[in-house]
């Protein structure tokens, strides 16, 4: 794979790094609260993936199994092992890829509000009309897309958020170039991942699967995920959506500190 990933490393002289992967339509700069949390008892990497932030996707032949290969070249590059490794959403089928293509790399797998894709090909055809017709709309009118997916049902529960957390959060998401945000959508979006649900038997490290209370939709997919997975721990967080890294913070970050320690 030709094209990198862009990156930003955290030193904190510590001997295991956590890797940190990002949602859709934002760049590793939204988790920059959750490394934060971990409060320099790990190095952390922060990973842009593919047509966020300083990673291109447009013009790149890749899919998933390529982008895993790209992360490990990035470890390579860094000189690291094994790392733990955190996904959100998009960034939690990433993680869930990684885990499954390069399990030798992997100490420990979190995944908030993650899914090991659609089961059936029948599904995967429809979701693929679904997102190429999502990325019409990112590349005709970016602002109007974003409107509509901040309406969704699945990010209702974050208009209880400080009006501040939320333009933050907006302003990131319309700093991302169009193109790109819907290159990735064609190249890596769950119609054309693989699915993985026949392969969560062989995670054989430690899994922390976190949904929100109120994400009703992944709860379901993560107890079932919970049942395939040798050593994995499901946990509920009560009264949080889909972003729980950021509308429950503190909990999240005592989630994953005791997981993790």
């Amino acid at each position: 794979m030709k094209f990198k990933l862009h990156h930003h490393f955290i030193g904190n002289g510590r001997d295991e790094t956590v890797l940190l992967l990002h949602g859709f339509m934002a760049d590793s700069g939204s988790l920059a609260g959750v490394g934060a949390g971990l409060g320099g008892r790990f190095n952390i990497l922060y990973v842009d993936l593919p047509g966020f932030g300083g990673t291109q996707s447009t013009g790149h032949d890749y899919d998933m199994e390529v982008l895993s290969g790209a992360l490990e070249n990035k470890l390579d590059e860094l000189e690291l092992q094994k790392v733990h490794v955190f996904g959100y959403s998009m960034g939690g089928r990433v993680a869930l890829s990684f885990a499954i293509y390069h399990p030798e790399r992997v100490r420990s797998l979190i995944l908030e509000s993650a899914s090991p894709g659609l089961r059936t090909a029948s599904d995967r055809e429809a979701r693929q009309e679904i997102d190429e017709a999502r990325a019409v709309k990112i590349t005709d009118d970016y602002r109007a897309f974003l409107d509509e997916w901040e309406s969704m049902g699945l990010f209702q529960s974050q208009q209880s958020l400080p009006k501040g957390t939320f333009q933050k959060q907006r302003k990131m998401r319309e700093s991302q170039i169009p193109e790109e945000v819907a290159d990735s959508l064609r190249k890596y979006g769950t119609g054309v991942q693989p699915a993985y649900w026949d392969r969560l038997s062989e995670l054989k490290m430690p899994v922390l699967l976190i949904a929100g209370e109120r994400d009703s939709k992944f709860v379901s997919i993560n107890e079932e995920m919970q049942e395939s997975i040798p050593h994995a721990r499901f946990e509920v967080v009560e009264g949080a959506g889909h972003n729980i890294h950021l509308e429950s913070q503190e909990k999240f970050d005592t989630m994953i500190s005791e997981f993790l320690t």
